[in-house]
């Protein structure tokens, strides 16, 4: 029996806040999945974001985005008062701004309440591993004014457990623990609704951190890195269909040698903590996890593209059989787009790991088979990487070859749609998954709402104006 769900990142709901949060009206989209028969939510990445507020790059690989808090559940755990809600008019887009000046006083004055009736410091060893230098990173980037920890003072250079006592009592420091604390509270119940429901639900996990991250920081002998944090190399991607030059993350590399000899400690630690809330775990990038596009910086400076890398063979076999043993491989799905070689193929095979079709994609070059698809992919319209399916058609030429091929299969397999248009594709596309051999479908909130470029969730490549929006009214 086919299962659907909906991709839609919890920024993405509509609040009185700004941005979406796990409270209300995250409730309420649990309603309208469960009305809709679906079986699934897919989320993107829930970090703590960084430069550019992309949850694919965030501050910390296991601390929370505090901003996704429910400022209406703070007023029923009596961490804050009604009256001191403030709002901002709906909009269809995060305008980040000002959601961080008005939701920043209302986070800190629950934080300082949350402390006063609960043992935050026992919250922090019980997460000391990742927490402790978390916290210390934000005490730091504020006494430094950026997080350009490789320009900070030696000092500051390099975490130690001294270094975090120095700033354990800050207010700072520990307010900062009480909103991880809060997050947990709010989205564990968040979690058992959705399981009350029937609806799992689907996480993401980068497979690179941010070079000014808390966990490069702390880990410094992890990454490709020379001995004053300068990277000697970054990651990307060669030229695929989403740029023409590749894509230039900026990311450090990973040492992969030394993530083995730490018996990959870093991973299992990251997948153990997101799988403490969530039910499946797609792994971005599955790629990466295989073989790697390393692109090289002469004398440390960043090249302009990623044209210049070449290709190096992580250490799959052995990555694997770790996580297998620690987790086995049920929960994991692998984001398995861009260039499958042989090898990526054979290791996800060999795992048993379902990849990912995306319908975009797939009328290029002929007509699809798609009821020859595996049976065990996931099937998508598209990804939050993705324009939105009204928008992929209107930017596809009048003559191309995906709108022929698109009408071509309308007109044998779908005739009561005479011929695709911006009025039907987005709904075309949607019923092209169900005629999939695929046993499970997601889709993009924006392909089920049929809105167009506007609603682009990100464009890859572009660090800046992505990740803001959002729906205009509840659902």
């Amino acid at each position: 029996m086919k299962q659907s769900g909906i991709l839609l990142h919890i920024s993405s709901l509509c609040t009185d806040y700004g941005i979406g949060d796990i409270g209300p009206e995250a409730y309420r989209f649990a309603d309208y999945l469960a009305s809709e028969g679906h079986s699934f939510w897919q989320i993107l990445p829930l970090n703590h974001c960084g430069y550019g507020n992309s949850p694919y790059n965030p501050v910390s690989a296991f601390a929370w985005n505090p901003y996704l808090i429910s400022p209406e559940l703070l007023v029923q755990d009596k961490l804050l008062k009604k009256s001191e809600l403030k709002t901002l008019a709906h909009s269809d887009m995060v305008d980040y701004n000002a959601m961080l000046a008005l939701k920043q006083p209302l986070l800190r004055r629950a934080a300082q309440r949350y402390l006063k009736s609960n043992d935050i410091d026992k919250y922090i060893q019980d997460n000391a591993w990742h927490l402790k230098p978390y916290l210390c990173f934000l005490k730091l980037q504020d006494l430094n004014g950026d997080s350009r920890w490789y320009e900070w003072a030696d000092l500051y250079r390099a975490y130690t457990e001294d270094l975090y006592q120095k700033y354990a009592q800050d207010p700072l420091v520990r307010e900062a623990a009480a909103l991880q604390a809060i997050f947990e509270d709010q989205f564990a119940r968040f979690k058992e609704l959705l399981k009350s429901k029937g609806i799992r639900l689907i996480g993401d996990v980068p497979l690179y951190l941010s070079y000014e991250s808390s966990e490069v920081w702390a880990h410094q002998e992890l990454f490709d890195l020379d001995e004053k944090g300068r990277r000697l190399s970054v990651a990307g991607v060669p030229p695929d269909a989403f740029s023409a030059s590749g894509q230039l993350w900026g990311n450090p590399i990973y040492r992969w040698d030394k993530l083995e000899g730490s018996g990959f400690e870093l991973f299992c630690r990251r997948f153990g903590h997101i799988l403490k809330f969530i039910d499946l775990l797609r792994l971005d990038h599955f790629i990466g996890y295989v073989n790697y596009w390393k692109v090289p910086c002469p004398e440390t400076k960043i090249p302009e593209t990623a044209e210049t890398g070449s290709w190096v063979r992580a250490l799959p076999e052995a990555f694997f059989a770790r996580i297998k043993e620690e987790f086995g491989i049920e929960n994991f799905i692998a984001e398995d787009l861009g260039i499958l070689n042989e090898d990526v193929c054979h290791v996800r095979d060999s795992l048993g790991l379902p990849g990912m079709i995306i319908l975009q994609f797939c009328f290029e070059e002929s007509v699809p088979d798609v009821q020859n698809f595996p049976s065990d992919r996931f099937i998508y319209t598209g990804t939050h990487d993705n324009n939105t399916t009204l928008g992929w058609w209107n930017e596809l030429p009048a003559n191309s070859s995906s709108r022929l091929n698109l009408s071509v299969f309308c007109k044998r397999f779908l005739p009561q749609y005479d011929l695709p248009d911006e009025d039907n594709v987005h709904q075309i596309l949607v019923d092209i998954a169900r005629l999939s051999a695929c046993e499970r479908m997601i889709f993009p909130m924006q392909d089920i709402l049929g809105l167009g470029i506007d609603a682009r969730m990100n464009i890859p490549g572009t660090a800046l104006g992505n990740w803001q929006w959002r729906m205009h009214r509840p659902i």
